[in-house]
């Protein structure tokens, strides 16, 4: 009985000691717990404010990157504008260089008149506003083929006008005629201007007109060469003649059908009456005496001075006509020239 009662015994301590042994681990646990929880806290709280701490040098490196790029920015925009500065500059310099040539071209004596003074082939030029690189500008030709021609009235005319570029010594012309297509060109030699023609100008003239040649500095007055050339010719004629001795009686007389019965203002009438001129008229209608035969040349022209190309007035031509000093009959010159070159051409 007392063997059982002390087993018993024992086995309830050994069972005390159990429930006390478990009631400790479950403490050691919960403790251990709790301080591993202590730990994962401090480190989530550590690693949250490092975590910030790397946020706020985000925040510090980005606001230093745009710091950065503004004054980049800055600097290109500087940079910018002081190369703009520099183009600015180097564009106004060829301005410069331009207003250097043009003094240059300026030193050039365009002069205002010129003249190709050929007697069958007589020609001028007249220059007006001449300033800088370019000019304006007219050619007056004509052309007839010999002293008896020139005595009958065939006489060519032809004109062309128009602005010319000046490139140093040389000015061409811009822009060729609407109607006949002719442009030319001047090289001024200082004494005289070269004239060559760049286009056809055929049309801008009556048959055999040109305005190519040299054109001597100047207006060098147009002479009678066809009524010397008469003279001339007469005179020889007379030199020629052997002395015969013949007394002034034996002389024939002046045949009767190349008496004039008309003086040359009478002729110049004889033309206002032709062409039912006003007595006001302001055309000029001159005659230039006998051309040979007993035929009055008379000339219709009007001097012009409103044309703002050629304010120093040229004058404009309206026709050339033959007039009988014994009959007065009036025809048209350049009528009859153009007749007698179509029979020529026909002829050949």
């Amino acid at each position: 009985m007392k063997k059982e009662l002390f087993g018993f015994m024992v086995l309830l301590l050994l069972c005390v000691g159990a429930l006390t042994g478990c009631g400790s681990s479950n403490e050691k646990e919960a403790s251990t717990n709790s301080n591993q929880v202590k730990e994962e806290e401090t480190k989530s709280k550590e690693e949250n404010e490092a975590v910030k701490k790397k946020e706020t040098q985000v925040d510090t490196t980005e606001e230093k990157e745009k710091e950065e790029n503004q004054a980049a920015e800055k600097d290109e925009s500087s940079t910018k504008k002081e190369s703009e500065s520099k183009v600015e500059v180097n564009e106004k310099q060829p301005e410069t260089t331009t207003s250097k040539a043009k003094v240059t071209v300026s030193q050039a004596d365009w002069g205002s008149t010129w003249t190709r003074d050929i007697n069958t082939d007589r020609g001028v030029i007249t220059i007006t506003e001449a300033q800088g690189d370019t000019l304006k500008f007219s050619i007056n030709a004509t052309h007839t083929n010999n002293a008896e021609a020139a005595r009958a009235g065939n006489i060519n005319v032809g004109d062309v006008e128009g602005t010319a570029k000046v490139s140093g010594n040389v000015a061409t012309q811009t822009t060729a005629d609407e109607d006949t297509g002719c442009s030319v060109k001047m090289t001024n030699h200082q004494s005289y201007i070269q004239v060559e023609a760049i286009t056809d100008c055929s049309m801008a003239g009556g048959l055999g007109v040109s305005f190519d040649g040299k054109y001597q500095k100047g207006n060098i007055p147009e002479t009678d060469w066809w009524k010397e050339d008469d003279t001339n010719n007469a005179t020889s004629d007379a030199e020629e003649q052997p002395s015969s001795g013949t007394e002034e009686s034996d002389v024939e007389d002046t045949p009767t059908d190349t008496i004039q019965t008309i003086s040359p203002a009478e002729a110049e009438q004889r033309v206002k009456e032709f062409l039912n001129l006003p007595a006001d008229t302001d055309l000029s209608v001159v005659c230039d005496g006998d051309v040979g035969g007993g035929i009055y040349f008379v000339r219709v022209y009007k001097y012009v001075t409103d044309d703002p190309d050629n304010p120093n007035g040229y004058n404009k031509f309206y026709g050339n006509y033959h007039v009988d000093s014994k009959t007065g009959d009036v025809k048209d010159a350049t009528k009859e020239m153009i007749e007698e070159n179509e029979e020529y051409l026909n002829g050949n």
